[in-house]
C-alpha cells in the first residue's frame, strides 16, 4: 500500500474541494469539477491497491518482459499487464483546473510604481491587473493601462521568486526572433531578467486578442476552422529557418539527442527520489528501441502544442503562447502532440492535407508512432513531479495532475506502444 499519509491527504483535499463546489461553484462548472473530483477519489483507490497480489504480479510481469520488447507476443502480454495496473475508469474530458491563487498576486499600485521607476519621465497609469491561475512554472499577469500616455494591454510572464529562471531569457529571445516572421506569437516589449520590485524575473509582451480554449486533454470549443488555422500556423512555424535561433530547450533532432533526453529524464526522476515503476521503465525501453531517423527538415517546434496554448477570437486563432518548451526537432513530435486535440473535431488526414498545403512535410508513420508514445510518456513524467509536489504542498491542482491526468497519460502511452491498435499514421 502507498504511504497512508498521502492517501489521507488526497481524501482530505477531495473533501475540501467538494465543500467548495457545493458552496461557490457556478452551475456551468459543477459537472466538470465533480467528474474531476470523482477521478481523484478513484485515483486514491488505485493507490490503496498498489500492494495487492494482483498488482504485484502484473508489475513483476512487466519487469520480466522488458528485455523482450518488440516481440509481438511480449508486447501483447505487456499491454495486458499494463491494463491490470491501470484498471480504473479514466473519466471524461474535464474543465482545466485553475489551481489556488498565490498569496503574492500583483496589484495595480505595484505595477504602476514599477513602470514609473523603469520608465522615468513617462506618463504611466495602470487601470487593472489580473492574474491567470493554473500554471506551474510561470505566473501570467494581464495588465491594462497606459505607458507614456498611450493605452496599452500587456502580459507579464513571471518566474515566482525562488524558482529557476533558466528558460526565461531564451524564451524572450525566441519571441524576438518570431516577431519578424508570419507566426502569430506574443510580441515582446521588455525583459527584467533579475529579481525586481515585482518579485521574480519576468518579461512583458503585448497582449494578443482572444482567449484560451481546451486543455491538455483536448479541444473544448474548437471548430474545424480552428484546426485548419492550427495546421497552417504550425506549417509556417516548421518552415522558420533554424540557423542561429535561440530556444529554451536543446535540440532533439538525432537519435543521440533523443537518447540523451531519455537518460536525462531518468536521472531527474531518480534525483527527485521518484521510483521508476516497471510500466514506465518498459515504455522508456520501448522508446530507446524505436528511435526515429533524422527528419528531412529539422524544424522549430513549440514543444507544448496543446490547444490550451492557443488564443482564439471570433473563431480564428490569433496567437500561440507559452514558448518555454520550444526547441529544434522532428515536426512529427509536434504533430503527434497535436493529434488528440484535432481528431475529435476534424479528420486527421484532412488536417495533414491542410498542413502540407501550407508547406509542412507529411510525417513518417513510424516517427508519428514513436512521438505519440514519447509525448504521453513525458506528460506522465511531468505529472509524477506534480504528484510529488502535492505530497509537499497539498495543492489541489497538483493532486489532479498527479493522480488523475498522470494515469491517463500512462494509459495512452501503453495503448500506443503495446496495444493491438498501436500503429499510428
Amino acid at each position: 500500500m502507498s504511504d497512508p499519509s498521502v492517501l489521507q491527504r488526497l481524501l482530505d483535499t477531495a473533501a475540501a474541494e467538494l465543500h467548495d463546489i457545493a458552496d461557490t461553484a457556478p452551475d456551468d462548472e459543477t459537472s466538470g469539477r465533480l467528474e474531476q473530483l470523482r477521478d481523484l477519489v478513484l485515483g486514491a483507490g488505485v493507490l490503496s491497491a498498489e500492494g495487492s497480489p494482483e498488482a504485484g504480479a502484473a508489475a513483476s510481469a512487466v519487469a520480466r518482459l522488458i528485455p523482450s520488447i518488440g516481440d509481438p507476443a511480449a508486447d501483447d502480454e505487456l499491454y495486458r499487464a499494463g491494463t491490470v495496473l491501470l484498471n480504473r475508469p479514466t473519466g471524461v474530458e474535464t474543465t482545466e483546473d485553475q489551481g489556488e491563487p498565490p498569496a503574492d498576486e500583483l496589484t495595480a499600485a505595484q505595477v504602476e510604481a514599477y513602470l514609473r521607476d523603469r520608465f522615468p519621465g513617462a506618463r504611466d497609469e495602470v487601470v487593472s491587473v489580473n492574474t491567470i491561475h493554473g500554471g506551474f512554472s510561470k505566473r501570467t499577469t494581464l495588465v491594462e493601462g497606459s505607458v507614456d500616455g498611450v493605452s496599452e494591454e500587456f502580459v507579464l510572464r513571471q518566474v515566482p521568486t525562488g524558482l529557476s529562471a533558466r528558460s526565461l531569457t531564451p524564451e524572450y529571445a525566441l519571441l524576438c526572433s518570431l516577431a519578424s516572421t508570419n507566426v502569430p506569437a506574443p510580441r515582446p516589449l521588455w525583459i527584467d531578467a533579475q529579481d525586481n520590485a515585482l518579485g521574480g524575473p519576468f518579461f512583458a509582451t503585448r497582449r494578443a486578442a482572444g482567449s484560451n480554449i481546451g486543455d491538455v486533454w483536448g479541444s473544448a470549443g474548437a471548430t474545424e476552422q480552428t484546426c485548419r488555422d492550427v495546421a497552417e500556423i504550425y506549417a509556417r512555424l516548421h518552415q522558420v529557418p533554424t540557423a542561429g535561433i535561440v530556444t529554451p530547450v536543446s535540440s532533439r533532432v538525432t537519435s543521440d539527442d533523443l537518447a540523451a533526453t531519455i537518460a536525462k529524464q531518468e536521472g531527474t526522476l531518480l534525483q527527485r527520489g521518484i521510483t521508476i515503476q516497471p510500466l514506465l521503465a518498459a515504455l522508456l525501453e520501448w522508446l530507446r528501441r524505436n528511435l526515429p531517423a533524422v527528419p528531412p527538415r529539422p524544424s522549430l517546434l513549440h514543444g507544448d502544442a496543446a490547444f490550451s496554448n492557443l488564443l482564439v477570437a471570433d473563431g480564428r486563432v490569433t496567437a500561440i503562447v507559452d514558448w518555454e518548451a520550444a526547441h529544434v526537432g522532428n515536426p512529427a513530435e509536434e504533430l503527434a502532440y497535436i493529434r488528440p486535440s484535432v481528431t475529435p473535431v476534424m479528420e486527421w488526414d484532412d488536417f495533414i492535407d491542410h498542413y502540407v498545403l501550407h508547406g509542412g512535410l507529411a510525417p513518417d508513420p513510424s516517427a508519428m508512432r514513436f512521438f505519440t508514445v514519447w509525448s504521453h510518456v513525458w506528460r506522465h513524467i511531468g505529472c509524477l513531479w506534480l504528484a510529488q509536489n502535492f505530497e509537499q504542498t497539498g495543492r489541489y491542482a497538483s493532486a489532479i495532475a498527479g493522480f488523475v491526468h498522470g494515469p491517463r497519460f500512462l494509459r495512452s502511452a501503453v495503448d500506443a506502444a503495446f496495444g493491438t491498435h498501436a500503429a499510428v499514421s
